[in-house]
C-alpha cells in the first residue's frame, strides 16, 4: 500500500470512529420588558367662566368652542345643574329649558332637562388606532338656543350652570 493510499484508509476509519459533533453549550436569560403610560386627557378651555345668555333669542347663541384631547379611550358629557334657566326670583319654580347642539365630530342636541338627569354623552372615542394617529384630538362648538319666545314671558334673573366634562373610560 502506498503511503497515500495508507494515509486516506486512516482519515476514512478515523471518520466512522469519531465522536458526533456536539453543539456549544447555551444558555439563555429571557427579559421581559414592562412600562406604562398614564391617562392623559386635556380640555381647551378649562375651570370655569360666567356667560350671558339672550334669554330673548331663539337663535343659536355660539356658546363654547372647546378643544381636547385624550391618549386613552374617553367620553365627553354634558349636563345641566337645574334643567335649563331657572328663575331666581321664584326660586326655581319657572325653569326654561334650553336645547345645546354639540358639534364634536357628529351632530348632537341635548336638551337641558334631560342633561339635568344625568350626564349625557356628546363625543367618544374607543377606537385605539385612531387615538394612535390622531392623538384623540377633537374641537367642536357648544350652541344654546332656546324653543319659543312663548316660554320665558316672565321678568327676572335666570341662571343654570352647564357642565362639559371629558373623561378617560376603561383604562
Amino acid at each position: 500500500m502506498t503511503t497515500l493510499a495508507k494515509l486516506s484508509a486512516v482519515a476514512a476509519g478515523a471518520m466512522l470512529f469519531a465522536a458526533p459533533a456536539m453543539a456549544g453549550d447555551t444558555e439563555s436569560y429571557a427579559i421581559n420588558d414592562q412600562g406604562s403610560v398614564a391617562s392623559n386627557c386635556e380640555m381647551t378651555p378649562e375651570g370655569s367662566t360666567t356667560s350671558t345668555v339672550d334669554m330673548l333669542d331663539t337663535g343659536n347663541q355660539n356658546f363654547l368652542v372647546a378643544a381636547f384631547s385624550c391618549n386613552s379611550p374617553y367620553e365627553v358629557t354634558l349636563s345641566s345643574a337645574n334643567g335649563g334657566m331657572a328663575h331666581q326670583e321664584s326660586g326655581g319654580t319657572v325653569n326654561i329649558d334650553y336645547d345645546i347642539e354639540a358639534t364634536f365630530g357628529a351632530f348632537t342636541t341635548v336638551n337641558s332637562v334631560g342633561a339635568q338627569a344625568g350626564p349625557v354623552a356628546i363625543a367618544t372615542e374607543a377606537d385605539w388606532a385612531n387615538i394612535l394617529t390622531n392623538g384623540g384630538v377633537r374641537s367642536g362648538n357648544l350652541d344654546l338656543s332656546f324653543d319659543t319666545l312663548a316660554e320665558y314671558a316672565v321678568a327676572g334673573t335666570y341662571s343654570d350652570t352647564l357642565t362639559i366634562t371629558l373623561a378617560a373610560v376603561g383604562i
